[in-house]
């Protein structure tokens, strides 16, 4: 039965019967919040599916204390996930509401709601205060761990976990601990069956790329470049269909590239994937420029660097251009 027809009829039958189909009435909505699509329009009605979520499992819980509060958990994580015009304060506060309400389950429902719960929080705080970010990461790869045995579910938050774990480490400079941990997060990806890596092909490719910065980073430039070969065709059919998803993450990669071209003695190659790259960021500042104007300005400068470095400006010995953090990857 398609989620939204499932949706309007356990509507009717929760007004009938709250306590017997409110729960799953709010599960079906959790899922609905949880499902992506790039029409602008989709957040709208996935930011109304999580409300109405939470606002149900609260009345649950008020009429029925001590059985329905990881399903509340659950929808608060949800709610904060949705990607609408809230604030990241509002988002975790909704998180540290959640984590309350869960931080001491031992049971495996509950110790997922945990770890998603400091995953979405980590990832909120990553692009700002990666110094914050950190231990809630590590409390979600820990989390994930103790769910064992894994499943798609579990493996795949705890690969996201170490991503954003190896974002925060490099950028708080302890590069050897963020190219472990995006090894073993590109690693646990590929333990994924063909389909749940189609499926969770957008965290995959964030990892990859993650991984790809911090070996260009150590100067493994042609290894970084064998990387990014398969994941670079794949962005570039994938951007055709879903631009708003897919450019964002083929801007960044580009960028690495580019730097390795230029590490490799190729600076025609390099200026013109740092071109191409600067190209997908000016098309998402057209189209939402309160989302990508500083991604745009930070991808001009970067393409300001690689012209320069190309033009015959000497570096230090051993201090290559590294495509670093910056807002362009944020």
């Amino acid at each position: 039965m398609p989620l939204v027809i499932r949706i309007t009829l356990l509507r009717q039958l929760t007004r009938v019967d709250l306590a017997r189909f409110g729960p799953m009435l709010a599960e079906a909505l959790v899922t609905r919040s949880q499902q992506v699509s790039i029409r602008r329009g989709f957040v709208v009605r996935r930011t109304a599916a999580a409300d109405e979520a939470v606002a149900l499992y609260r009345r649950l819980v008020q009429g029925r204390s001590g059985r329905h509060e990881v399903g509340l958990a659950r929808a608060l994580v949800a709610q904060g996930s949705v990607p609408d015009d809230r604030t990241v304060a509002s988002a975790l506060d909704q998180g540290w509401e959640a984590i309350g309400y869960v931080e001491n389950a031992t049971d495996r429902d509950g110790l997922v709601v945990l770890a998603a719960a400091h995953l979405m929080m980590a990832n909120l705080l990553s692009p700002s205060a990666p110094q914050d970010a950190l231990p809630l990461a590590e409390q979600a790869r820990a989390t994930w761990l103790r769910c064992a045995p894994l499943g798609v579910r579990e493996l795949t938050g705890l690969a996201r976990s170490l991503t954003v774990l190896g974002s925060c480490q490099a950028a708080l400079d302890a590069p050897v601990e963020a190219l472990a941990a995006r090894e073993e997060a590109v690693e646990t990806f590929r333990r994924l069956s063909a389909w749940a890596r189609l499926r969770y092909m957008p965290a995959r490719f964030d990892a990859v790329t993650g991984l790809a910065e911090s070996l260009a980073s150590d100067g493994r430039w042609a290894e970084t470049l064998t990387l990014t070969a398969d994941p670079r065709e794949d962005l570039t059919f994938w951007a055709r269909w879903e631009p708003l998803r897919a450019r964002p993450a083929l801007g960044r990669l580009l960028f690495v590239i580019a730097t390795c071209r230029l590490e490799l003695g190729e600076p025609e190659a390099a200026v013109t994937t740092a071109e191409e790259a600067v190209g997908h960021f000016r098309w998402l500042a057209e189209h939402d420029p309160v989302r990508y104007d500083h991604r745009l300005v930070a991808a001009l400068r970067t393409l300001a660097g690689i012209l320069k470095a190309s033009a015959g400006t000497r570096r230090q010995p051993g201090q290559p251009v590294r495509p670093g953090r910056s807002s362009v990857a944020e």
